[in-house]
């Protein structure tokens, strides 16, 4: 496995289950990419995966039980336990946690009742209130013991009290999993596992599920850290069901080689390596990994990364070569500690539900959405509410007898009438208005949450260029770039299935992040120690991987803050142990990244500074594609023109232009296009608007420039 393609395997597959579709792109032995997608299938999404398998298996002149027969890693991305999440159809969860301390999440903390809600919610202060309890407050027990900041048991565990907290949780109450947080256990675990040795003890063998927090989050905090655990066990049996379910049915459709599980950390585990909660915005994560492939080849340091598929938008930020993880990403509406890659969404995608609010009359846009199932109005498939894709049918920006390569026909008359009844008369706007006002509504929305994300992290959109991607992206980029300044959007061959194309390049990646408090300047041995016991844990996972020490690399990232200071900022450390010149490098570090972050001059040396914890990534490498470089053939794109139409576009222009209509498969590197244009992909449609210009690269990527 750790050689990636076995000697009698020919292919990788990567596979994104999105909400609308599935995604798939398979990787040859020689670098070549095929690249398809099916609807997704909601019900069993292992069906939908089987679909995608098809119809990719179709495209390369082969059947799908022999393209399974031939693949050697299944790289696989999946929505199950964002969804379970969001439609709160986990398990029955049994919390554990030191007495005195059973209401630490219900209570939360101050900003737990707005956490994970949009800014048009969070300003209606009184309509604003907490989630409800993933665990109710009668699931939840205390059991006498005390561990102090220094690891130090003050009180040991009350064995008896603990063995009565199981009893009631598995007897009485039935539950499908245990939770296990308590106090300081990241410094000493030997009350968790007491509590843990009790359970296996009292039920061996009946299957029930156990999170201890210790070992997902070895990290101060115990809020998020009880949610991370009790997370991880909602979901748990879940997704344990699903991953193992999909395993056999693809072994069972001729699959032979490894079932590989993207996590939020950027990178693939083995099946039985996943954990649940980390498997949480899996696919987003896909199309990080993407975006740092494509940087990489490009020679792009700054990268804003956009995937607008058909349920919704996600922002990724690149900067300096690097992306970020998160310190305390937000699930739903419940802080965990967890590493993921610091995406945020909207719900901004081609099926994000269009109406106009009852009581302001005002059009709104999402964030609900049609989803695979019924679908926009235009699929002709049982969607009543207008969306995002019927307002592009009916500008003209996407082609109804053209839709995933002509699979698909829309229902553009359907669409059209509803568009009329929901919001033009509402309104008092003709049809083609009211879809002109979805369009610039969706953009405007998107366009602020990329804001958001790049002024945060200290920049302006302008020292980016934005990487369009998604089935619906490329027909809104230009519109949600334009919004922004930012000069150059790109879009590739693989833009429809860029998360899948991602996934596919993702390499093996385990992540172990420790709080660890010392003051600067650090004592080198120390930091060398604890990165000694970070690395040895890490390693053990990946020779479970079937990985070699010689085969492994690590990125260590240290946060860091000023005396005094609540917000530390991530440094990422260049070098892998310690001197005193090193440590004293590593404050001049910090300082840049300071300045970088807040701005020239707000650093302040003289106060002091000091480390709050250390993370480490371990990257196994797998097989990379082999983009092809293709010869300049001049600008002249006509050989690739299909046709006009008239399109409406919106913004400065608000009216309809005949607009030259171009077959993406056909375009040459060198061609340029002026707009107003459109390109059209099997899977997916680029919108060039009047006064724009685009140019394909060398790459067969298409340049838009602003």
């Amino acid at each position: 496995m750790a050689n990636g393609l076995e000697s009698n395997k020919d292919y990788m597959v990567g596979i994104d289950t999105g909400g609308t579709f599935t995604d798939i792109t398979v990787l040859t032995r020689t670098g070549e990419l095929f690249l398809n997608k099916a609807a997704t299938t909601p019900h069993d999404f292992s069906q939908g995966i089987l679909n995608a398998v098809e119809e990719v298996a179709k495209s390369m002149g082969t059947t799908p039980g022999e393209l399974l027969r031939r693949i050697s890693l299944f790289k696989q991305g999946s929505t199950v336990a964002t969804n379970a999440l969001i439609t709160r159809s986990g398990g029955k969860v049994g919390f554990i946690t030191t007495k005195g301390f059973e209401d630490t999440t219900l209570v939360m903390r101050a900003i737990g009742r707005a956490d994970g809600l949009p800014e048009m919610e969070i300003k209606h202060v009184t309509k604003v209130t907490k989630p409800d309890p993933i665990v109710p407050r009668r699931l939840i027990r205390g059991v006498c013991e005390r561990i102090d900041f220094a690891g130090q048991i003050l009180i040991p565990i009350n064995r008896e009290d603990a063995e009565k907290a199981v009893r009631f949780l598995v007897e009485e109450e039935k539950v499908d999993s245990i939770a296990v947080s308590l106090l300081f256990s990241w410094l000493n675990p030997a009350h968790e596992l007491v509590v843990m040795d009790l359970i296996r003890k009292l039920y061996p063998g009946n299957g029930l599920y156990v999170t201890l927090s210790h070992q997902l989050s070895p990290v101060a905090g115990e809020y998020a850290r009880a949610n991370t655990a009790i997370i991880n066990c909602y979901l748990g049996p879940l997704v344990q069901k699903y991953v193992d379910g999909l395993d056999h049915r693809l072994k069972t459709s001729g699959f032979e080689g490894t079932l590989m599980v993207m996590q939020a950390n950027g990178g693939i585990v083995h099946k039985d390596q996943v954990t649940a909660v980390g498997n949480l915005q899996s696919g987003p994560a896909g199309g990080m990994i993407a975006t740092s492939y494509m940087a990489s080849l490009l020679g792009h340091g700054n990268v804003i990364s956009t995937d607008m598929g058909g349920t919704s938008f996600d922002v990724g930020i690149f900067t300096d070569g690097y992306w970020h993880y998160a310190r305390e990403p937000i699930a739903q509406r419940y802080r965990i500690l967890q590493p993921m890659i610091d995406i945020e969404s909207i719900g901004a995608g081609g099926g994000t539900i269009a109406y106009v609010d009852s009581s302001t009359g005002r059009l709104m846009v999402g964030p609900r959405s049609a989803g695979a199932s019924p679908g926009p109005v235009c699929y002709d498939e049982g969607g009543k509410e207008v969306t995002v894709t019927d307002a592009n049918v009916l500008l003209g920006l996407i082609e109804p007898d053209y839709f995933l390569g002509g699979r698909k026909r829309l229902n553009r008359e359907k669409a059209a009438r509803a568009m009329e009844e929901q919001i033009a008369v509402p309104l008092g706007l003709s049809t083609v208005e009211a879809a002109a006002g979805i369009y610039d509504v969706i953009n405007s929305k998107m366009s602020d949450l990329i804001r958001k994300q790049v002024v945060r992290a200290g920049h302006e959109p302008e020292e980016y260029v934005i990487y369009s991607f998604g089935g619906a992206g490329p027909v809104h980029a230009e519109a949600y770039a334009a919004e922004l300044g930012i000069e150059r959007i790109y879009i590739f061959p693989t833009s429809a299935v860029f998360s899948a194309f991602g996934i596919v390049t993702a390499d093996v990646i385990h992540t172990l992040m420790n709080t660890h408090r010392v003051w600067m300047p650090a004592d080198p041995a120390d930091l060398n120690a604890k990165l000694d016991e970070m690395e040895g844990a890490l390693m053990t996972a990946m020779e479970r991987e079937g990985f070699k020490r010689d085969q492994v690399s690590f990125r260590r990232t240290f946060f860091m803050r000023y005396k005094r200071q609540v917000n530390d900022v991530p440094v990422l450390c260049p070098f892998d142990r310690f001197t005193p010149e090193r440590v004293a490098e590593l404050q001049t570090l910090f300082n840049r990244s300071y300045e970088d972050l807040y701005g020239e001059g707000a650093s302040f040396a003289q106060a002091g500074s000091e480390i709050i914890a250390i993370h480490v990534d371990i990257i196994g490498a797998t097989p990379k594609p082999s983009l092809k470089k293709f010869p300049l053939a001049g600008a002249d794109a006509s050989t690739a023109l299909k046709g006009q139409r008239r399109v409406y576009f919106s913004g400065a222009v608000r009216n309809y232009m005949e607009t030259a209509i171009y077959d993406y498969q056909r375009l040459r590197p060198g061609n340029r296009i002026k707009g107003p244009a459109i390109v059209e992909a099997p899977i997916t449609t680029v919108v060039i608007s009047p006064k724009r210009e685009a140019e394909v690269d060398e790459y067969l990527n298409i340049v838009i420039r602003l």
